[in-house]
């Protein structure tokens, strides 16, 4: 078996716990709230303004939903940046740089429908929880967000009834899509991560994380190793799905809890900054993640796949494995 390169655990990589405020219940609403406690906002998005999601190949052939959470670093009109400089609002504070052009490409190549967010992060985070500290950060990296000092119950509401509900009931629509289908998709979830953290220079290329689905994100582990003896793989790292601030992310929430099979990764910022260095890491990610798209055994939840395991039988062809997606993946395959 084939040694993996991977480097030491490192305490600086550790978060900090964060005291949450408590908020009162709060529960998806299609209408914006009234007024409450605290100042009335006026209406976030203006005319004109995207919606808080964008869908691409909505018609994809593949049983295979990307998503990229931070895909923009957007911030509505009506709250004037922030408070933030353009500089600040280009770093990894307000999203997930080279993300969005991995995403286009894995959509395109994979006949795959491709869901992103279209606001930043520092404005309502949509891959936590919609109480928790880090939604709406005053402080994120050491750099203060005066926009976000403050808020009041009826300005945190507003940005969750706009844009927190309104991605994740899509979200939720997309994937039903799918299961009123009979297929079970297979959920890529694209971040990336900043090249040092408090001092620590984090020495993986690209990282896979992971919580229940370990068989899936160590097949990814051992092909991205094997395909490219050169790199260095970070295995649950430079996050772990198990940490407490990611509890109540995007992917428990849609894929793990429902037991869809899923895929994290994580690319180092530097190496995708520009469009062509993008491309070339999406290259990368895909030549090992094919191959396990052509395995049929996935695209079923959970409990049927460890089933399977655990009775060590041939997996039944799922339904949605049609000549068409087939030839799709191989092509991707090669």
């Amino acid at each position: 078996m084939k040694s993996r390169k991977t480097a030491p655990k490192s305490p600086a990589t550790k978060i900090k716990k964060t005291p949450v405020k408590p908020l009162p219940p709060l529960k998806p609403a299609a209408k914006p709230v009234k007024a409450v406690a605290g100042r009335r906002p006026a209406r976030l998005l203006q005319p004109g303004e995207p919606a808080p999601y964008r869908i691409e190949n909505a018609k994809g052939k593949a049983p295979i939903l990307v998503v990229c959470d931070h895909a923009s670093n957007r911030v509505p009109r009506a709250l004037n940046g922030v408070g933030l400089t353009k500089a600040a609002l280009e770093k990894h504070i307000a999203w997930d740089p080279g993300t969005e052009n991995i995403g286009r490409y894995m959509s395109e190549k994979l006949d795959a429908t491709g869901f992103f967010a279209c606001y930043s992060r520092i404005v309502v985070d949509v891959n936590r929880g919609e109480r928790s500290a880090e939604c709406m950060r005053e402080v994120s990296d050491h750099i203060q967000v005066p926009g976000n000092k403050n808020l009041s119950l009826a300005e945190k509401r507003q940005r969750l009834d706009e844009i927190f509900w309104p991605y994740h009931r899509a979200l939720a629509a997309q994937i039903k899509g799918y299961r009123k289908k009979g297929i079970v998709p297979l959920v890529v979830s694209l971040h990336s991560f900043t090249p040092e953290m408090d001092g620590y220079k984090r020495p993986w290329h690209i990282g896979v994380l992971w919580n229940k689905e370990e068989t899936i994100a160590r097949r990814l582990v051992e092909e991205l190793q094997a395909r490219n003896p050169k790199i260095i793989v970070g295995e649950n790292e430079p996050y772990t799905l198990k940490q407490a601030n990611l509890t109540k992310n995007t992917i428990k929430t849609h894929a793990e809890d429902a037991g869809l099979p899923y895929v994290i990764v994580e690319f180092r910022q530097d190496l995708v900054a520009t469009k062509r260095d993008a491309l070339k890491w999406g290259r990368i990610f895909l030549e090992a993640l094919a191959p396990i798209l052509l395995d049929p055994s996935i695209y079923q939840l959970r409990r049927a796949r460890e089933k399977t395991v655990s009775k060590k039988t041939a997996p039944r062809k799922p339904a949605q494995r049609k000549a068409a997606v087939k030839k799709t993946l191989r092509r991707a395959a090669k």
